[in-house]
């Protein structure tokens, strides 16, 4: 007996060659990352990844006043929200095994103190950077994009900070807004097992950039290739780069006309470099 294919099972079956197809091409067809030795005429801006976290606790006010001491541009943190409605600077979801979003502040204090750090509220760390740095903030959810952007306000200038997401519908409800305000779209978490489409959509991000209204990209270095930092500089869009450790990679991409900021968890390594680099010129 012959059995016939349902249509429906027979149309996803024809989308999903072509899309295979493209993710091939992609991968196997496209350049590798070119960078130019010649000297760039702008400076890249350095961002310290969660404050100098090389050299302190992440995300703790230690890390960023060193951050600041240290003299880069901008410190980079991440913002959720508590259950009893806090700010907080934290990065991970989970703390010992149980959800952030499900504990209060207090809850969330004790815990940390008892491993020997403390965690921040988010006005905390805008009151010592406030005057003497610029702040790249990554909120990590949506739903509190108001509260982070008002509070920014009461200590920042717009022309001060950027906002960063992984979420498109948190950009766009940003920009939506507050469309002075700049907000940059996160790339680099999907996994094999993620949808080919959401996979494809980050080394081509264009669509959700425009959708979201996000003036910058923000792509993991491993992004880099297969012509990344070329289509960014056709649709004019600037580009951070996270989170760049290596000292060779870190000197390429400081040559890099298409690359306008590094996000590193070395800020000291990656200032080196850049004034290595400055006394050359």
């Amino acid at each position: 007996m012959v059995t016939q294919r349902k249509p429906e099972m027979s149309l996803r079956l024809s989308l999903s060659i072509p899309l295979t197809l493209v993710a091939i091409l992609v991968i196997f067809c496209s350049e590798r990352p070119r960078y130019p030795e010649k000297i760039k005429m702008k400076k890249t801006i350095i961002i310290a990844h969660r404050g100098a976290s090389s050299l302190s606790k992440e995300n703790t006010i230690e890390s960023f006043k060193k951050a600041i001491e240290l003299g880069v541009d901008m410190i980079e943190f991440d913002v959720r929200r508590t259950k009893d409605q806090a700010l907080i600077v934290y990065h991970d979801e989970l703390i010992e095994g149980k959800p952030v979003k499900g504990l209060t502040y207090d809850e969330i204090s004790k815990i940390a103190i008892g491993h020997g750090f403390s965690v921040p509220t988010f006005e905390e760390v805008l009151k010592v950077a406030s005057g003497k740095i610029k702040l790249d903030v990554e909120i990590k959810e949506e739903g509190y994009e108001k509260e982070v952007v008002e509070l920014l306000s009461r200590y920042f200038e717009k022309e001060q900070f950027v906002i960063t997401s992984f979420y498109d519908p948190c950009i766009k409800r940003i920009k939506n807004n507050y469309p002075d305000i700049k907000a940059g779209l996160i790339l680099g978490i999907s996994k094999p097992e993620h949808p080919i489409r959401t996979r494809i959509s980050e080394f081509f991000p264009a669509t959700r950039c425009r959708e979201a209204n996000a003036e910058f990209l923000v792509p993991h270095w491993r992004l880099l290739w297969f012509g990344f930092l070329d289509r960014a500089k056709r649709e004019n869009k600037p580009v951070f780069v996270w989170t760049v450790n290596d000292q060779k990679k870190i000197w390429k991409m400081l040559h890099d006309e298409r690359i306008d900021a590094i996000i590193t968890d070395k800020p000291d390594l990656a200032i080196s470099l850049r004034q290595k680099m400055d006394s050359r010129t």
